[in-house]
């Protein structure tokens, strides 16, 4: 599904992997997502689509001319998930909008999972014997 605008000068398509690297960049700059997920397979589009890419964090579904946007991703530690999700809503649908100028009904947010810090590794001390 790509977005397609027609004009008496010709024609604009916006392809998925625009919005959803617009959508991607705008949440990208919330504070409190860590990272992305790639949410579950959706086998029956990618068998349509006769592609077997790795699948985009974000998923685009139209309802008419406009469009419903469903992101996965993955908290920082320690941050509430309404107030990030609320936050990650506004942007994406906010940067869509203005630079694709289509209308966008609803952005899902998905938390995947929460990044918690890794610890490091303890190197064994060398002592001299």
């Amino acid at each position: 599904m790509e977005i397609l605008s027609k004009s008496s000068m010709g024609e604009l398509v916006i392809s998925n992997e625009v919005v959803s690297s617009i959508a991607i960049n705008a949440a990208k700059d919330v504070d409190g997502i860590s990272s992305f997920c790639t949410g579950p397979v959706d086998v029956v589009n990618t068998i349509k689509q006769r592609s077997l890419k790795v699948m985009s964090p974000v998923r685009m579904m139209q309802d008419g001319d406009d469009f419903n946007i469903s992101i996965y991703v993955n908290l920082a530690p320690g941050k509430k998930f309404q107030t990030v999700a609320t936050e990650v809503q506004s942007a994406v649908k906010e940067s869509i909008q203005n630079m694709t100028g289509k209308l966008v009904n609803k952005v899902n947010v998905i938390v995947a999972g929460i990044d918690f810090d890794k610890p490091e590794k303890q190197e064994p001390c060398e002592t001299k014997d």
